[in-house]
This record gives structure tokens, C-alpha cells and sequence, in this order.
């Protein structure tokens, strides 16, 4: 135990990043999903406010924040209205204007073409605009890197305050950031945010009103680990102190509930060394949901303790219950097996952490704790006549049949969805964060990353040439209402074969000149002052064509970055929708397409269907371990009837503690399903201890004492834990807490007062 322990406190790693309990994905689609969430930009971003303080204020300060995010170096992008192109950049972009504007025919440098464009320039040097065109005019004359910077303007621009983005009132200054560090890294993305708060509030100081307020992927993550941490923090600890209170009092003895702790500890190192083993490190989640899943081993000590008595020794006790007590650890490590075999590495975690972590407890109880209990000890307490009791409950086991058929009624006639088909209903963040990350969105103009329309193709040339062709269709849903706008990779990087397009519409110099003169007639400026216009038109004539390679490193490299990817040597083009007005509709027009390379993608129901993908596929696993457990105990008790006392108590539970859920407004998801598997091992050992035949009177009585206290401090656990805040932490904790009451009340109506022993 002290080597083990030195090694998973000192060499196990313990990863808090949520990607790492998530699936590959069995579809091209959902490991697309699931690449974005691990490593997408969408991922990464943070949104910003600035607010509490008045509009020139807070547009400073914003500029003071991006200066420092800018100089932090952990970001790769920070943007508040401000031009974050390098000089070296814009002089990239400037000298690949001819590649890269959407502007070039073959008609754009003709004479009549050319003279509209030198009188506009002439309009406009004589305007307000004159010193911000002014030395872009020789070299750029048809103002080609205008139009793609008009190009790649946000299609909802928001408001601007001295430069600065501003919501529509101007209460709040707008920023956006892309972190280095991927949104589910949720540690580094705990450490960029609290940067970003100490360095603003060392701008503001500590007596101004402003305030920051930040959403987001990772934001979220944090959040919720946050959340999730404080709250089994409290709520373990209540429960621990509930636990300890109530054992100390059921059998008045300290040394007791230190002996019950060895099986526990045990299970819990051996547990994590299996995992380590298994998948290389240990997730937080699974550490924190396994120690309460094995919960069901304090029951293993507690059996023990309530049989010791002053004439019988704990060898002796625990030699005489150890084959109940077999079986049971037998059929709950099998149910948990459903757990182990699923396929999302969270769940398979967990399974492993609980089937060894079981059988170490049990096995620990069986051959190490009982030479610990010292010598004539054996706890105090007073339980004559709870055999009777018990006796006299099975003659109301017509409630067991009662209970089901009206559970049944509720779940067959409810108006309600029995299962959970939204994953954001069982989300950790508020709805106060919600709403706010929502306005965020809005008034920035950033895509709400759900719906995407997927480009597949074999290169990258592929890709960008499919996705060219898309854009038209695309155009027409937004005329249409369908959607308020997209973005699309080739808005900043056209395909070869548009390159080779827009060089072959460039004439020649000799043509340019002659072209020039045609159109200069009668115009006050100088022919020599476009000498570097007719000079870019010759060098655009052989200029390498432009690939995502060429802007690696950029700020438009990020940008292409987030909206071409490689996959498994497929090439993906991502293009974000907005404001989708009927999902269904939109997913019929792509699917009229009959363009299989293109496909939408709606991210939210995606999930959905993973998770419920995973979750019909444990219910499976469940059926075949239910049947695996059924063939067990009929190997072990050797009567049918025997094997039916035992199950059709859990069974009937599960369903009844389903429709009591469901009438409480629950809907059953994934959590649920792993809290039953724990209820289905507390009614193994409820059932078969109640069915197990004993010689005396007393030793009956010690029996049903023992299951009382097991099911007391189960239902204490998890009634703690139903009290969260959190609908996952609530979900687990009311399931398995009615599940440990109803599993004990059924088991006891249904018992056999037979002479047959187990």
C-alpha cells in the first residue's frame, strides 16, 4: 500500500483535458468533430468585453489590453477592430494582389476599364480619403487590394469607437482571441485567462467600475472543471462526515471505521494503477466518479463487522459469508464490464477503475482485513428483531408487482422524451454564461460554430476548386433566407486553377502601357507616376501560384489555418454558417446537391448523436451483462427460482427508480445508464444476503442490521450528491441514491423464508 500509493501520488499523471475521455469517432464526420474539438479553432477562441465605464475609456483601455496580448506571445490572434496586419504581411498580400483579387477579367485593364477606375482615383484623392489612397494609387490603380480587403470584411461588422469594436449602445468594447493552447487543454487555457485578468485589472486598478467579462470554448472548460471540482470538493466532504457519523454511531467503535477504510484505499491505488497501466495516465473525472462508484465496497467491511459477534472471530465470520459475498463481487464486476467494453475511452476508464478496484476491496476484505481486526473485538450495537421484521414485509410483496406495473404506466403513457437527447441539458455552465456568450456573439459577428457545410476532397487543390464551386449555391441560400451569411476558405486563397485564370487575364506590359495611354488622356496625371503599376502587372504575369503553405505563420495563414484541414490524407474544407433559419430544410437543399464531397454538418446534433450512439451501445453491453450475470448465479446457486429472487428485485427497481426519475422531470442520458450499472451491484449484495439462509435467529437479525446500515450509507452518499447544482453530479447521485432504497425494499418484500442456503 505505501509503494503504491508513493507511486500514483508521485508517477501517475493525472490529465484534466477533456479531449482525452472523447472517442476517435467511427464516421469521417464525427472525427472531423471531434478534431475540432480537440485542436480546431473554434476551440480556442475567447470573446471579450470591456464594460462599466464610459466609451473613450473603455476604447483605451481595449487598445492597452491587445498591446499587451500582442506582446504575451500566447496568443495567435487578437483582434479589436484595430488592423492587426504586419507591415511585412500587407506587403505580402499587396505584391499578390493580382493572384488573390476577386476583381481580375480579362476586360479589367482595358482602356474604357481602366479610365472609369483613374477618374474614381482622381474623385478620391480630391476627397477625405486622399491621404489613406494616396500611395497606393501608382502601383494599385483599379484599388485590387482594396476589394480584397472588402472581401475579407466580416459580413456583420460591429460597431466602431475610436477604432475600437463597440456593441450597438456602446456599453461594452469588444475583443477576440485565439489562444495557442488548444480550448480543451483546459489548464493552460485556466492559466491564459487568469493572465488576462491580471493584466487588466493592473490597467484599470481596483477602484474603477470596469469590468471584464470573457466566453468561449475554453472558458467554458475552465469553468466547468472549476464547477465540477468545488462542488465534489463540499459535497465529498459532507458526505464523508454524514458517513462516518452514522457508522461511528451504528456500531460506537473508532477502530471500525478505521478497519473499513483498508478495503476502500486499496480498491482506490490499485484502481488507479490499472488505469495508468491500461491507457497511460488517469483523467481527473475518472478519479472523482470512480472513487464514488466504488462506494459499493464499503459494503464488503460493513458485512463483515455486522456478523463479528464476542464468541466468533473475523476469520472465522468472514469464511462463513465469503461465498455470498463471492458472487456478489462476481455479477457486479460483470456489470460493470458494460463500462470497460464500451468504446469512448471515459467510460472504459471508469469500467476498469471499478471492476479492479472492486476486486481488490473484496479481496482485501476476504484476506487481509479480518487479520487486522484485533482480537475479541466486535462492535456494539443492538438489533434483535429485525429478522422478524423482515419476515413480516414479504407478506406485502404484492407492492413489488404494484410498484412496476404503475412505473411501467408512467414511462409508456408520459408526453415527456425518456431519454436526454440534448447534451447541452446536462452542461455545467449557467445560463446566465449561456446568455452571455450568446450576446458576445452577436454583437462580434463570430460564427456560433454549429453549423458547418464540409468540403472533402483528396489535395488541397481539390478542396479549394469544390469549394469555389460551392460559393454561388451558397450566395443564393443567403439571398434566399435560408442563412445570413458563411465563410469559406477561398474567400482568401483561390484554387490554382483561379490563379491561372486571373494571370492569363493580365495582359502584357507593352499592352498595359498602350492600354494606359488610351485611358490617361485628358487626365491631369503624370505617365510616369504608374510605372509601378505596369512593373506589378509583369511580375503578377510569372508569380508562383499561392497555397496555404505560402501564408504559414501569418495572420491569414491562421486564418486559412482554421478553415482548410488535413485529415487522415484527406483535405477538409470547414465553412462556418450563420443564422440558419430551418436546419432540416438546409440539410435537404446540400443533400439535393447529390455532390457526396459535400455534406452539412450541424456540430450540436452531431454530438447529440455521438453520445446517444455510445449510449444505445452500452444499453447493449448491459443487456449481454445482465445475461452474463444471470448464467453466474445460476452456476452459483444452482436454482432458478434462486436466481429470479435475485434479479427480479433489481430489475424491478431500475424500472421503478426510472419512472420516479422521469416524474421528478429527469431525463435519462449516459450518466444514468453508468449510475444504474452502481445500483445494479448494490441489489446484487442486497438480494443475495437477504435470501441467504442462516442458523440462528441472531445471526439473521445481524444480517438485516448490516444491509440497513450498507443501504444508509449509500443513500447518504449519493443524496449529498443529488443536492448538486451540476445535472450530471444531481442525475448520479438521485439515481443511485433511490436505486440503494428501492433495490433494499424490494429485495426485502421479495425474500425467501425457505431453509435453502446461499
Amino acid at each position: 500500500m505505501c509503494l503504491g500509493t508513493w507511486f500514483a501520488a508521485a508517477r501517475v499523471p493525472v490529465h484534466t483535458e477533456l479531449f482525452d475521455l472523447l472517442p476517435e469517432g467511427s464516421t469521417t464526420t464525427q472525427r472531423l468533430l471531434l478534431k475540432q474539438l480537440r485542436t480546431g479553432v473554434s476551440g480556442r477562441l475567447i470573446l471579450m468585453g470591456l464594460e462599466g465605464a464610459d466609451a473613450d475609456r473603455l476604447a483605451e483601455n481595449s487598445k492597452r489590453l491587445v498591446e499587451w496580448m500582442h506582446k504575451s506571445e500566447l496568443f495567435h490572434y487578437v483582434g479589436n477592430g484595430i488592423e492587426t496586419l504586419t507591415q511585412e504581411e500587407r506587403d505580402h498580400l499587396f505584391r499578390s494582389r493580382y493572384l488573390l483579387s476577386p476583381g481580375i477579367q480579362k476586360d479589367t485593364f482595358a482602356p474604357d476599364h481602366l479610365r472609369d477606375a483613374l477618374e474614381q482615383r482622381l474623385d478620391d484623392l480630391r476627397s477625405p480619403l486622399a491621404p489613406m489612397i494616396k500611395e497606393f494609387v501608382p502601383a494599385d490603380p483599379t484599388t485590387e487590394f482594396l476589394k480584397i480587403l472588402t472581401t475579407w470584411t466580416p459580413w456583420n461588422t460591429p460597431t466602431k469607437h475610436r477604432g475600437v469594436w463597440f456593441s450597438a449602445d456602446h456599453q461594452r468594447a469588444l475583443l477576440v482571441a485565439e489562444t495557442k493552447a488548444a480550448g480543451f487543454d483546459v489548464d493552460s487555457q485556466a492559466d491564459v485567462q487568469q493572465q488576462i485578468r491580471e493584466a487588466f485589472q493592473s490597467m484599470v486598478g481596483s477602484n474603477t467600475g470596469m469590468r471584464l467579462v470573457m466566453t468561449g470554448p475554453g472558458v467554458f472548460a475552465v469553468e466547468a472543471q472549476q464547477t465540477i471540482q468545488n462542488e465534489i470538493w463540499w459535497l465529498s466532504l459532507m458526505a464523508v462526515m454524514l458517513v462516518f457519523t452514522f457508522l461511528y454511531f451504528s456500531y460506537r467503535s473508532v477502530t471500525l471505521l478505521v478497519l473499513s477504510l483498508v478495503p476502500l484505499a486499496s480498491g482506490i491505488v490499485t484502481g488507479i494503477l490499472a488505469v495508468d497501466f491500461a491507457f497511460g495516465f488517469i483523467h481527473g473525472i475518472t478519479l472523482g466518479f470512480g472513487v464514488t462508484l466504488l462506494g459499493v465496497v464499503d459494503d464488503y467491511p460493513i458485512h463483515l463487522f455486522s456478523h463479528l459477534t464476542r464468541e466468533s472471530s473475523a476469520v472465522n465470520v468472514i469464511q462463513e459469508i465469503w461465498s455470498t459475498m463471492r458472487l456478489g463481487v462476481i455479477t457486479t464486476a460483470l456489470g460493470f464490464s458494460a463500462l470497460l467494453l464500451a468504446g469512448f475511452p471515459g467510460l472504459s476508464q471508469l469500467g476498469l477503475f471499478a471492476i479492479v478496484g472492486l476486486l481488490t476491496a473484496a479481496a482485501t476484505t476476504r484476506w487481509v482485513l479480518p487479520f487486522l481486526v484485533p482480537v475479541g473485538f466486535h462492535p456494539r450495537r443492538s438489533v434483535m428483531g429485525l429478522a422478524g421484521l423482515a419476515d413480516r414485509f414479504t407478506q406485502a410483496r404484492l407492492l413489488v408487482p404494484l410498484s412496476v406495473l404503475l412505473a411501467s404506466a408512467v414511462l409508456i403513457w408520459s408526453n415527456t422524451p425518456l431519454w436526454e437527447q440534448d447534451i447541452a441539458n446536462v452542461s455545467p455552465i449557467s445560463s446566465d454564461k449561456k446568455i452571455l456568450d450568446h450576446t458576445l456573439r452577436t454583437e462580434l459577428g463570430a460564427p456560433d460554430v454549429r453549423d458547418l457545410i464540409v468540403i472533402e476532397g483528396a489535395t488541397e487543390e481539390d478542396v479549394l476548386q469544390r469549394s469555389e464551386d460551392t460559393m454561388p449555391a451558397l450566395d443564393r441560400l443567403v439571398k434566399q433566407e435560408v442563412l445570413t451569411g458563411f465563410d469559406i476558405v477561398t474567400r482568401y486563397l483561390p484554387s490554382r486553377r483561379t490563379q491561372a485564370m486571373r494571370q492569363a487575364a493580365l495582359p502584357d506590359q507593352q499592352t498595359v502601357q498602350r492600354n494606359l495611354r488610351v485611358a490617361l488622356k485628358g487626365l491631369p496625371f503624370r505617365p510616369t507616376v504608374f510605372r509601378p503599376f505596369v512593373e506589378a502587372i509583369g511580375e503578377a504575369k510569372t508569380q508562383p501560384f499561392l497555397q496555404s503553405q505560402t501564408f504559414r505563420a501569418t495572420t491569414l495563414g491562421i486564418k486559412i489555418d482554421s478553415l482548410l484541414l488535413e485529415h487522415s490524407g484527406r483535405w477538409i474544407a470547414v465553412v462556418p454558417l450563420r443564422g440558419i433559419t430551418a436546419r432540416e430544410r438546409l440539410y435537404e437543399i446540400v443533400l439535393s446537391w447529390e455532390k457526396p464531397s459535400i455534406s452539412y454538418l450541424d456540430l450540436k446534433g452531431e454530438s447529440n448523436r455521438l453520445i446517444m450512439a455510445y449510449r444505445n451501445e452500452t444499453l447493449t453491453l448491459v443487456g449481454w451483462g445482465t445475461l452474463a450475470i444471470g448464467f453466474v448465479l445460476f452456476m452459483g446457486l444452482r436454482s432458478l427460482s434462486a436466481v429470479l429472487r435475485v434479479l427480479i428485485p433489481i430489475g424491478s427497481a431500475i424500472v421503478v427508480v426510472g419512472a420516479l426519475l422521469h416524474s421528478l422531470g429527469e431525463r435519462l442520458s449516459l450518466f444514468h445508464v453508468a449510475s444504474f450499472l452502481l445500483v445494479v451491484g448494490l441489489g446484487l449484495d442486497y438480494a443475495l444476503f437477504f435470501n441467504r439462509r442462516h442458523g440462528t435467529e441472531s445471526e439473521r437479525d445481524r444480517t438485516v442490521y448490516g444491509l440497513l446500515v450498507c443501504s444508509t450509507t449509500t443513500i447518504l452518499v449519493f443524496g449529498v450528491l443529488a443536492c448538486s447544482q451540476l445535472p450530471v453530479l444531481k442525475a448520479i447521485g438521485m439515481t443511485a441514491a433511490l436505486g440503494s432504497f428501492t433495490c433494499l425494499l424490494f429485495a426485502a418484500l421479495l425474500a425467501d423464508q425457505g431453509t435453502h442456503e446461499v
